[in-house]
């Protein structure tokens, strides 16, 4: 049984105020890595503006609000 929020998140459960998914593209627009580009990696926290594990173009990760994240075209 797949109990963590992490791990419910990993295998595709929808949770509400979370809008970003396993591997999504996205642009990181402020804060640390702004303006980088990479993928969604994991869900670190949950909450009125979740955090991210996101990893850069360049291979280096950074940790995100959703606020500051857009979906990448």
């Amino acid at each position: 049984m797949i109990s963590g929020l992490g791990d419910r998140w990993l295998a595709g459960e929808h949770m509400d105020g979370v809008d970003f998914g396993p591997g999504d593209a996205v642009k990181v627009g402020s804060g640390r890595g702004s303006g980088g580009m990479g993928r969604v990696r994991l869900l670190l926290g949950p909450g009125p503006d979740p955090r991210f594990l996101v990893e850069l173009v360049d291979g280096s990760t950074v940790k995100v609000r959703q606020s500051d994240l857009e979906h990448a075209t």
